[in-house]
């Protein structure tokens, strides 16, 4: 092949290349792309801190940015200069946290056929690691104390409820200890309940445990980790009569004290006898009086020494109240006590804050734990 030959299937290749180039360009020209960089899954997020979501693109002019779970979507930033090529996302206090989080990245403003691009994968967003618990004082304006904050005793109000019979007082602690062990909480746990004797209430019972009376009451459940493995915990009291005034708060001021679900709760629980004091019988039914004077009237204010189920005693037939205990009403007129009752927490209708009320050993309660 001679050289004239070899130079002109030379030039006609360059010619081939060279137009293939051009009918890229020419139709690939204005060809918008983007692509999301970070995040693009399985990283976690801490509120209060900044991090980047960054994206490539080409020829386009704004961008938006959302954030979404199972829950809904919500604005990261909008109208955004695409060449930039990254934006800084400030993660505010109080934002929803836990995994499951994805970030979308699109042509702004929105219309369909535009450009978009997801996340690879979910992502978390967590609470970060304290290193103390002020950050959630000043956040709540309601103190928190570190789980090792000397002197610190938790305390919880049990997820199941049950009837007046407890299987007596070891029933009741083994209660509360199960539910502890199934919670996660370490420690010995008792009931806060109290029974017919003297040295039975509640307060004797407290002041038997190793630490008797003492302790900084908290919340058991804890609001935040800590840096050192500690957790932080909300205050229900400095003491024992400062936690034991809870009960006698009005809601509005509890509510205020005290977090939602625990206030909730705290209106429904066994107590029975809480010192000396309390009444030993002829406690009456909270609520709408019943059609029978005698069945509001109970004989017992601890179901009998938490052992009782009934919603009256045995021999009672419904009609006949005759040799039963007597009790007197609020106006001094004599009348049968053939109810059994403890004593327990409750709003009654009108009222605003919780108190020891009367309550048929066949309610449902919950029980107050304590750790020892």
């Amino acid at each position: 092949m001679n050289k004239e030959k070899i130079l002109l299937i030379f030039l006609g290749v360059f010619v081939v290349i060279v137009l293939l180039i051009g009918a890229y360009f020419f139709f690939s020209a204005g060809e918008k792309t983007l692509s999301l960089v970070a995040p693009v899954g399985e990283e976690r997020w801490e509120i209060g801190q900044k991090y980047n979501i960054e994206w490539r693109s080409e020829n386009i002019d704004r961008v938006g940015i959302v954030l979404f779970d199972s829950d809904g979507m919500e604005w990261i930033g909008k109208n955004i200069d695409a060449r930039l090529g990254k934006f800084e996302w400030d993660i505010y206090s109080g934002h929803d946290y836990g995994y499951g989080f994805w970030v979308a990245v699109f042509e702004y403003p929105w219309r369909p056929g535009n450009k978009v691009d997801y996340s690879d994968g979910a992502f978390s967003i967590t609470y970060p690691e304290l290193a103390g618990c002020d950050n959630l004082s000043i956040g709540s304006e309601w103190p928190y104390l570190a789980s090792d904050f000397p002197g610190v005793r938790k305390v919880f109000i049990t997820d199941n409820l049950y009837n007046g019979n407890l299987d007596g007082f070891v029933g009741a602690d083994r209660k509360c200890q199960a539910e502890a062990e199934e919670i996660g909480y370490s420690g010995e746990w008792q009931a806060f309940l109290g029974g017919d004797a003297d040295d039975q209430t509640a307060l004797a019972r407290l002041i038997e445990t190793n630490r008797g009376f003492a302790g900084i009451f908290v919340q058991a459940e804890p609001s935040a980790s800590l840096i050192r493995g500690a957790t932080c915990h909300r205050l229900l009291g400095r003491s024992l009569d400062k936690f034991m005034e809870r009960f006698a708060d009005p809601i509005i001021l509890a509510s205020s004290r005290i977090d939602e679900d625990f206030l909730e709760k705290m209106q429904n629980i066994w107590l029975g006898r809480i010192s000396a004091g309390s009444a030993r019988s002829c406690i009456v039914k909270a609520g709408q009086p019943s059609s029978r004077v005698a069945e509001d009237y109970s004989i017992t204010s601890t179901c009998q020494n938490w052992t009782r189920s009934e919603k009256f005693v045995s021999n009672y037939d419904g009609s006949s109240v005759s040799g039963f205990p007597t009790c007197y009403t609020p106006s001094g007129t004599p009348t049968a006590a053939v109810a059994l009752e403890g004593l327990s927490t409750g709003l009654i209708s009108g009222q605003t804050s919780p108190h020891q009320r009367g309550s048929y050993c066949d309610a449902g309660k919950r029980l107050l734990c304590i750790e020892k």
